[in-house]
């Protein structure tokens, strides 16, 4: 079965770059623009990590942890941010408190961004493993 990872992210060049990356590490990659067409996404397909982007426009990083927690969904969750007019840890911070799995700074380091993916995936296979 193949894993599936969501970038959601208002910068189309960061969902390319992101999707073509993933894509070849050997990953099923959809996109989303904002948070509401990332929730519609998790909603209909099997998601396993989402790469959520903390500043959106429609519904934020933020709502969009909450609104996944509030579901019960399982996907792990990588938060991302620049931080825009804000201290890039004034909306990474609250995204792990609120329940995001791990957090990077943009710009993202091509082989930082890729290893990271990979741990998280590693991390949800050995927890939803009996022999863990």
């Amino acid at each position: 079965m193949t894993t599936t990872v969501l970038i959601a992210d208002d910068d189309p060049t960061l969902r390319a770059i992101g999707a073509e990356l993933l894509s070849g590490e050997g990953y099923r990659v959809l996109e989303a623009e904002d948070g509401d067409e990332a929730l519609r996404i998790v909603e209909a397909e099997a998601v396993d990590l989402i790469v959520l982007d903390m500043l959106m426009p429609n519904k934020d990083g933020i709502e969009t942890i909450i609104e996944l927690k509030r579901r019960r969904s399982g996907v792990r969750i990588l938060a991302i941010s620049s931080g825009g007019s804000m201290d890039v840890d004034s909306l990474l911070k609250p995204a792990l408190a609120f329940g995001a799995d791990r957090v990077m700074s943009k710009p993202l380091r091509i082989s930082t961004f890729a290893t990271t993916i990979a741990e998280m995936l590693a991390e949800t296979t050995a927890a939803s493993s009996p022999f863990a």
